[in-house]
C-alpha cells in the first residue's frame, strides 16, 4: 500500500497527468457542446426522436478508446525509465523491498489511472447531457451504419449499466496498451523511448490489419479491437464475440506483465 501511495504522489506532480485529463475531458465537452448546438447531427434527432443526455457520455466513448492510450501510455511509459533518468530508482532498489512488489505498484497506479481517466470522463459527460438534454430512455439503431434498420428502447437503468460496461471495456483496451508501455520502460533509459515504440507498435498493427495478405491474423492484432465495446450498444449483446476480444486484450496484458516483471527483476540497475 505504501508503493501505490508512493506512486500516486508521484503521478500528482506531474504535468502529463493533468494534460491528459485536460484533453479528454474537453473532448467530452465539445462533443456535448456540438450536439446541443447542431443536434441535427444526430440522426435519431433528425428523425423526431427526443435525445437523452446519456448520448453524450455515450458519444465520447470513441475518443476514449481512441486518445485515451495515448495518455495512459504517456504515464506508464515515463513510470520506470524517467526515474531510471533521474537516478532516483537506484535508490528505491536499494530498500529491502522485493522487485516484483514494485512493478505491481507502478502496475497498480497505471490500472486505477486508466479507470479514473473514463469514468471521470464519463462522469463529466453524464452531468453535462442530463442539464443539456435531461434523462429519460435511449434509443438507439439496430444497426449503426443503416439507420432505416429501424430502432430499439433502453430504459435508463439498462442505458447506464451498458455505458459502464462499455467505460470498463474501454479501460481494459487503455490498461494493455499502459501495460505494453510499462513493459518496455522497464528496459528503455528514455521516459520517451517507451511511448513512443508503443505508439509505433499500434500504428504497425492498424496498417496491417487493414492489408488484405493479413487478414486471417487480423483479429489476434489489438487494434482488431477498438470497437469492441460498441457490441454493448447493440440490441443483441453478441456475448461470444465480447469475450473473445476481451481475451487478446487480456493476452497482450498479462505477456507484457509478465515479460515486464522478467526483466526489472533482471535488469542490473548498479552500472
Amino acid at each position: 500500500m505504501n508503493i501505490l501511495s508512493s506512486e500516486i504522489q508521484k503521478i500528482r506532480a506531474n504535468y502529463r497527468t493533468y494534460g491528459g485529463l485536460i484533453v479528454l475531458w474537453g473532448l467530452g465537452i465539445l462533443i456535448g457542446i456540438n450536439v446541443w448546438y447542431n443536434p441535427s447531427l444526430l440522426p435519431l434527432k433528425h428523425l423526431g426522436f427526443r435525445l437523452s443526455g446519456l448520448y453524450i457520455p455515450g458519444l465520447t466513448l470513441y475518443p476514449l478508446a481512441v486518445v485515451g492510450p495515448v495518455v495512459a501510455v504517456l504515464i506508464a511509459g515515463e513510470s520506470i525509465a524517467g526515474e531510471r533518468i533521474k537516478g532516483t530508482l537506484r535508490m528505491i532498489l536499494t530498500r529491502p523491498i522485493p522487485r516484483t512488489r514494485i512493478y505491481l505498484g507502478k502496475l497498480s497506479l497505471i490500472i486505477l489511472y486508466s479507470l479514473f481517466i473514463v469514468f471521470s470522463t464519463l462522469l463529466i459527460t453524464s452531468f453535462l447531457g442530463f442539464f443539456l438534454f435531461g434523462g429519460g430512455s435511449v434509443v438507439l439503431p439496430v444497426d449503426f451504419n443503416n439507420i432505416s434498420s429501424g430502432f430499439f428502447t433502453l430504459s435508463i437503468q439498462e442505458a447506464i449499466l451498458r455505458l459502464i460496461l462499455a467505460g470498463l471495456s474501454v479501460s481494459f483496451y487503455i490498461l494493455a496498451y499502459a501495460s505494453i508501455a510499462l513493459c518496455l520502460s522497464s528496459f528503455m533509459s528514455h521516459s520517451l523511448a517507451s511511448p513512443i515504440f508503443t505508439l509505433i507498435f499500434t500504428a504497425a498493427s492498424t496498417v496491417i490489419q487493414n492489408l488484405e495478405v493479413f487478414k486471417p491474423i487480423s483479429p489476434f492484432l489489438i487494434t482488431h479491437h477498438l470497437l469492441s465495446w460498441q457490441n454493448l450498444m447493440a440490441q443483441s449483446i453478441k456475448w461470444n464475440t465480447l469475450f473473445f476480444s476481451y481475451l487478446i486484450v487480456g493476452c497482450y496484458f498479462l505477456g507484457s506483465f509478465l515479460l515486464g516483471i522478467i526483466i526489472f527483476n533482471r535488469k542490473d540497475e548498479t552500472t
